[in-house]
């Protein structure tokens, strides 16, 4: 997979760090791949590249331990979370009180707005990221000559005036936005592994933010509660700050997997949804 060729945002805050990506809609843990061109039919649920991917980032940072341990992949495939959050071993690197709106699709450098802060000089091997769980989205897809546009809540379209960008907020990583169902259907937690391009692993949790800057993981019966998700990305190499360090400069890609093209079952288009990015780190 090309995922750094186009369709990148380097941001570089100084010592901020930004990670992980968005874990809309899973499709009930369906690992989702790349879109094939203009396929005569669509049979599962795969992955493209948005024309807008919006995120608010509210803070960034680095930790010696995984502050998301309790959530993980069980031996059934099956994510599970004891929906706790440690931050214990972690350290902030970038904070934003009204969090600083970036938007992923862009190809040109863009600045955080809000106060960088240094971490010690060490071996780092999880880094998280505090944001809203509202996606901004725009992207379009073909299937067998018929183009599809998104619009309003990710619903398709044929008219390309009607293709505009629309909020998706996440409730709940099956259902999207709605946290419905009952409560054993409902999936506050997501996780995935890269293999290719930059390699590792991502999480996230649903959660509401406190007064002090901290935040609380939702349960299944609290999750139409939640105002933030909070991700951390494990990747394969560490990060490694050392005394000679300046800045950590963090690329991410959503080329062929920004936003997922969700299948009606009959061999077409249901809707368009969100998808993941991928980071990479390099330091200066």
């Amino acid at each position: 997979m090309n995922n750094l060729t186009k369709n990148l945002l380097k941001i570089s805050a100084g010592f901020g760090i930004c990670i992980l990506g968005a874990f809309t809609n899973s499709n009930s843990q369906v690992k989702a791949n790349t879109c094939a061109d203009n396929p005569n039919s669509l049979s599962a649920a795969c992955y493209i590249t948005p024309a807008t991917y919006k995120i608010r980032v509210y803070e960034m940072g680095l930790c010696t331990s995984d502050p998301l341990a309790g959530t993980y992949i069980n031996s059934e495939d099956e994510i599970t979370t004891d929906n706790l959050i440690d931050e214990s071993s972690c350290t902030a690197t970038f904070k934003s009180t009204s969090g600083s709106l970036v938007d992923l699709s862009g190809d040109s450098s863009q600045a955080l707005t809000g106060t960088n802060f240094r971490p010690s000089s060490g071996v780092y091997p999880s880094a998280y990221i505090k944001i809203k769980n509202t996606f901004t989205l725009k992207g379009s897809y073909q299937i067998n000559g018929t183009t599809y546009y998104s619009k309003a809540n990710g619903a398709k379209d044929t008219t390309a005036a009607n293709n505009v960008e629309w909020d998706e907020d996440l409730k709940d990583f099956d259902n999207g936005n709605a946290c419905n169902g009952t409560e054993a259907d409902r999936l506050v937690a997501g996780s995935e592994t890269f293999t290719s391009g930059v390699t590792g692993t991502m999480k996230a949790l649903l959660a509401t933010a406190n007064g002090d800057g901290t935040y609380t993981g939702v349960t299944k019966a609290t999750c139409a509660t939640s105002t933030r998700l909070y991700g951390v990305f494990a990747p394969t190499s560490p990060v490694t700050i050392t005394d000679e360090t300046q800045g950590l400069e963090v690329t991410f890609s959503i080329t062929n997997r920004g936003m997922t093209i969700i299948p009606d079952g009959s061999g077409g288009m249901y809707r368009f949804s969100s998808g993941p990015f991928s980071p990479a780190f390099e330091t200066y």
